[in-house]
């Protein structure tokens, strides 16, 4: 038994209703004898009313210049929309909640607005409401200055108060629901069948998020090692085992692979296990050879092979790249 932090990105939140999956995954966080303290973004994504984006675009309609405190003030507004909404659901669906911004869950940052760092955490009123038998339905993305002002903690804002959370809390793990089965071993929107990576490292974890995966933030990686705390990325739609970020280094001969859009070239970084260090140069060299063309540079560099490529079908580049190393 112990505290799980349960964070649901803005996707997992659409369209709340008593059927809503985001109920199954904290019902069995319960029923697991854990106690969830959940974190939400705000619904949805750019068009959404209540998306980040959205509330950005209300103050753009006014003028372009936007004092940060203000745009903060506003971009906050869409995770208390949410904390309201999801523990209104839980209390109506027998599982007490309170709803708590930034400021009340006792999250303390820096006055850099829009892209604050969190300083200190004072846990107290969470553990309170734990003690009580409720659950914590965290605004994340937000903090307070010791002034008094709403910052926020810019983009992925909502995995740094999660992660961060759990480090203070001594959670015995974060759960970063999505509407993805995990961290894909390359982005899924190029590649539809790519497999999911089971487990990963904080390390490698960052250099995947670095160059370009999107399901976790790099800086939120950067804290969960910091505090050696569990995070897993599953879905919010499926129960499936999701992947496994921790101190322990993968196994897998292929451990990601990073797609970056520089424009005018497409970088691919493809992070793999040194112990299969002759058979991925193996089908590397066999790759390029068919594909020399649109290969304006390979670069070899520890356990990470950089390739640059003007091609102008990355779709079907990438999957040919995917199949020489995962379906070789």
């Amino acid at each position: 038994m112990g505290i799980v932090v349960q964070k649901f990105g803005g996707s997992s939140l659409r369209g709340l209703n008593n059927s809503s999956k985001v109920l199954s995954r904290i019902r069995e966080c319960i029923d697991d004898g854990d106690d969830p303290v959940v974190v939400v973004s705000a619904i949805g994504r750019r068009g959404d009313p209540y998306a980040t984006d959205t509330l950005i675009e209300q103050l753009e309609q006014i003028s372009g210049r936007i004092d940060p405190k203000k745009k903060d003030l506003m971009m906050s507004c869409g995770e208390t929309i949410s904390a309201a909404l999801v523990s209104h659901l839980l209390e109506v669906n027998n599982m007490p909640a309170e709803p708590l911004t930034g400021f009340q869950a006792g999250i303390l940052t820096d006055n850099n607005f829009n892209s604050a760092e969190i300083i200190d955490i004072d846990t107290s009123n969470i553990k309170k409401l734990i003690g009580e038998g409720k659950i914590a339905v965290v605004t994340g993305f937000q903090g307070i200055t010791r002034d008094g002002e709403i910052t926020t903690l810019g983009r992925g804002g909502s995995d740094i108060t999660a992660i961060s959370l759990g480090g203070y809390l001594n959670a015995k793990r974060i759960d970063i629901f999505t509407d993805v089965p995990g961290v894909a071993l390359i982005d899924p929107n190029i590649v539809p069948y790519t497999d999911y990576i089971k487990s990963i490292s904080y390390d490698d974890m960052y250099e995947l998020a670095s160059n370009g995966a999107k399901v976790l933030h790099p800086k939120s990686v950067e804290i969960a090692k910091k505090f050696n705390i569990m995070v897993r990325v599953t879905s919010t739609f499926e129960k499936v085992p999701g992947t496994l970020v921790t101190n322990e280094y993968s196994r897998e001969r292929i451990i990601g692979i990073a797609v970056v859009n520089d424009r005018l070239y497409y970088t691919f970084k493809i992070y793999y296990c040194k112990e299969y260090k002759i058979s991925v140069l193996e089908n590397i060299k066999a790759f390029l050879q068919k594909n020399y063309k649109n290969i304006l540079g390979v670069k070899f560099n520890n356990h990470c092979i950089t390739i640059r490529t003007n091609t102008k079908d990355v779709f079907a580049f990438s999957r040919k790249l995917y199949d020489a190393l995962i379906r070789q």
